[in-house]
């Protein structure tokens, strides 16, 4: 059992129990293709918004047939949790399903893939990673000084909040509320943009 800042007993589950954890094989951008290959989207930790869903990719790669055909199980799905576990760790964003063509992660991201209810489990998974409880989980797993990173074992085995439907809730509450503030801000940086180029125009 969990408990809340308020002292109430909180049920909890294991990741690994509720969702599928993916994450592409090394190697896989080694190869050069010429020519013949087929061409393939590939979401960075670059991608990966501060607020709303993943939308845009600006990344590709092309592969030869084999490991084009080796890749199927860890090609990226609508409503997947995306997470950083390598580098700069505990990034999180959940993939549109607005987002069409092949798509896959790359090495430093882990896919997090709900069986039932994927878009709800999914935006609620995202933002108790966000949160201060989810933010001492991602610390108390990441491993390393150089290079940060998270076991993927541990991370399936670590306890997370049993996602009922009240959770499930306010966290798209909240998950709306972040993206109307992130148009907000991006609107005023429209803005400054606009006077400094008047400046002196």
């Amino acid at each position: 059992m969990a408990k809340t800042k308020n002292d109430a007993e909180v049920s909890a589950i294991k990741l690994g129990e509720t969702a599928r954890l993916l994450r592409l094989p090394p190697g896989v951008r080694d190869e050069k293709i010429e020519k013949g290959g087929k061409k393939v989207k590939v979401i960075s930790i670059a991608d990966l918004p501060q607020a709303g869903y993943i939308t845009s990719i600006k990344d590709s790669i092309t592969l030869s047939k084999d490991k084009h055909n080796s890749i199927e199980k860890y090609r990226i799905e609508p409503f997947d949790v995306l997470m950083s576990i390598q580098g700069t760790v505990g990034r999180v964003g959940v993939v549109s399903e607005t987002i069409s063509g092949e798509v896959i992660a790359n090495i430093s991201l882990l896919a997090i893939r709900f069986i039932e209810n994927k878009a709800d489990n999914a935006i609620a998974l995202l933002q108790y990673l966000k949160s201060a409880a989810g933010r001492r989980l991602i610390t108390r797993l990441q491993k390393g000084t150089t290079i940060k990173r998270i076991n993927v074992k541990e991370l399936a085995a670590a306890r997370i909040p049993a996602l009922s439907a009240d959770i499930k809730r306010r966290s798209k509450a909240v998950f709306d509320k972040e993206f109307a503030v992130l148009k907000e801000i991006n609107k005023l940086y429209g803005s400054l943009e606009e006077i400094r180029k008047s400046y002196l125009s």
